[in-house]
């Protein structure tokens, strides 16, 4: 699991640039933080370990949910 605070990037960009289910707003706060955020949270659901990562902009924040292997610690 990551720690809380640290520092994650979203591993496969492509996959979240061509997500039909992601409005264009939280496509553009992602981009903008170079697909890289803040973990906020780790949680189970349903035995599988999930972690919720924040990312910011001056004017908004939006949080995602990702699975273990969909994130990475920055830097590696």
């Amino acid at each position: 699991m990551f720690r809380i605070d640290e520092k994650v990037a979203i591993v496969d960009v492509n996959k979240v640039k061509g997500d039909p289910f992601l409005e264009d707003n939280a496509k553009n706060i992602l981009e903008a933080n170079n697909y890289e955020g803040y973990v906020t949270k780790n949680f189970d659901q349903d035995g599988e370990p999930l972690t919720a990562v924040t990312f910011y902009t001056n004017e908004n924040r939006l949080t995602q949910v990702f699975k273990q292997d969909e994130i990475k610690k920055v830097g590696e």
